[in-house]
């Protein structure tokens, strides 16, 4: 039974790796073409569209045709951020963990997701703890509102382009609210978060720029949110503007 069921999940991880390469080599395919070209029912080669488009990594024209997203495009800061880069902004994060006796996290942006590659956890009883590898939704975490702020016009539409997820009361849903948001991210040089994602969860997040100006991580500072009222958010985010700017002279990105 169960090597049944990791059959089947390679199955499916195999047909999906296929679907884009098959979409890598044609310039759009309908879900008729690509079924026949896998071999598979256009019931199989549906739901592979569909769970590829959420992802970002396939996106469907107005011809109800299917070409390869640009979300496969977030995937080369996770790339790039590999672990030399992580052991260099170790000591960064270090300092920031001293500083604030908080926990750290470093993120890359892919999709409409952060993914957590790196974290000290935050030696007080109470903390905050997230599992390397996960992910959170950008328009609810500092790290994420820090690198959506800077994305290029089109990437961000893009971002914003679908329906967004409320998680707790003080989630933003509204793209004029998220875009809103954002201009206070870009005057400020860094995102607060108080509650949007897990309603007892705060943060305050900085982004890791390229030479472009745009975003290829992100330094975040996470703590309960009772502990949010007592703090200096201003302080933090001051030190985590700072963290960024040795970060990206570290990585010789500036």
């Amino acid at each position: 039974m169960v090597e049944s069921r990791v059959s089947d999940t390679l199955g499916s991880v195999n047909r999906a790796m296929s679907f884009l390469e098959l979409l890598a080599e044609n310039d759009g395919l309908t879900v008729t073409q690509v079924a026949d070209r896998l071999g598979t029912g256009k019931a199989t080669a549906f739901r592979l569209a569909k769970t590829l488009v959420e992802r970002g990594w396939v996106e469907k024209d107005e011809e109800l045709r299917y070409r390869l997203g640009p979300g496969l495009l977030s995937l080369a800061p996770a790339l790039q951020l590999g672990q030399d880069i992580r052991h260099r902004l170790r000591p960064i994060m270090d300092d920031l963990y001293d500083q604030t006796q908080e926990t750290i996290h470093l993120t890359v942006l892919q999709g409409r997701y952060v993914t957590y590659v790196e974290q000290l956890v935050s030696p007080k009883p109470v903390h905050s703890v997230s599992k390397l590898g996960s992910r959170s939704p950008a328009h609810c975490v500092s790290p994420g509102l820090a690198q959506l702020a800077a994305l290029p016009d089109d990437a961000l539409d893009w971002v914003l382009a679908v329906p967004l997820r409320r998680y707790t009361e003080r989630s933003l849903t509204d793209p004029a609210d998220v875009r809103a948001e954002l201009q206070r991210v870009r005057s400020r040089g860094y995102a607060v978060n108080c509650g949007a994602f897990r309603a007892e969860v705060g943060g305050v997040g900085a982004a890791v720029l390229d030479p472009r100006g745009k975003p290829i991580a992100a330094l975040s500072v996470c703590m309960p949110l009772y502990r949010m009222s007592e703090m200096d958010l201003d302080g933090i985010g001051a030190l985590l503007v700072s963290a960024t700017t040795d970060a990206q002279r570290g990585l010789r990105v500036l």
